[in-house]
Parts: structure tokens; C-alpha cells; sequence
């Protein structure tokens, strides 16, 4: 019987995510797009979204031990209202974050990660 990664092992795990937000934060500094809806996020909000991105996709479960889980996320997001053209820059750069990481670039992998990515967005 073999074992399914899940899609956390299949990344590479937290070092990999965490050079993705970070690099995805980099990015969002210098977007037209996307700087206002950040301007001003605390210095480890990076870390915060790595912690994140790691349990719904199958990690430990570090941002619900420390930030009490999906439904405190939910609340610092609610009041964003982020259009469409926001959204879709949202979901390209973490797609470049994720190539400038080392992220699996084989089609399942990617596949499964967009279908991530657009649902949560």
C-alpha cells in the first residue's frame, strides 16, 4: 500500500512555504494592485499565512494552536471586500511566489493548488 503525500509534503513542507509568503509579500510591496489592501499588515504576517497555508494544506496544525484556527482568520478578512482584478492578482502572485520558492511545478501538483487557491479566494 502506498502513501498519499498530502499537498504540505508534496510542497516541501514549511521551509518552502515559508519562501512563498515571503517572497509573495516582497511582491505585494511593489503591486499596484495589491500594496493598498497590505499596507500596514504586522511584520509576521508572513509567517502567520505560512502557518496557514500549511494546515489546510495538510500540515501541523501550528496556526490553530497559536491563532485559534480558521474561523480568527475568517474574522480579520471580512471586512476586505476585494474586487475581482484584487483577487485574481492575489492568486498570480502567490502562483510566481510559489515558482521563485521551488514549489512542484508537475501538473497535479499545480493543479490541486490553483483548485486551493481559487476556492479560498
Amino acid at each position: 500500500m502506498s502513501h498519499t503525500p498530502t499537498l504540505f509534503d508534496w510542497l516541501g513542507g514549511m521551509p518552502v512555504l515559508e519562501r512563498l509568503t515571503a517572497r509573495f509579500y516582497e511582491r505585494v510591496k511593489d503591486d499596484a494592485v495589491l500594496a493598498p489592501v497590505f499596507a500596514g499588515m504586522s511584520a509576521h504576517h508572513a509567517t502567520h499565512v505560512a502557518q496557514f497555508l500549511g494546515e489546510v494544506l495538510g500540515g501541523p496544525d501550528t496556526y490553530t494552536a497559536r491563532h485559534g484556527g480558521h474561523a480568527h482568520m475568517v474574522m480579520h478578512h471580512l471586512d476586505r471586500h476585494l474586487t475581482q482584478a484584487q483577487r485574481r492578482q492575489w492568486v498570480r502572485l502567490l502562483l510566481d511566489a510559489a515558482d521563485d520558492a521551488g514549489a512542484p511545478d508537475d501538473p497535479e501538483f499545480r493543479s490541486a493548488l490553483v483548485s486551493y487557491l481559487e476556492w479560498g479566494s
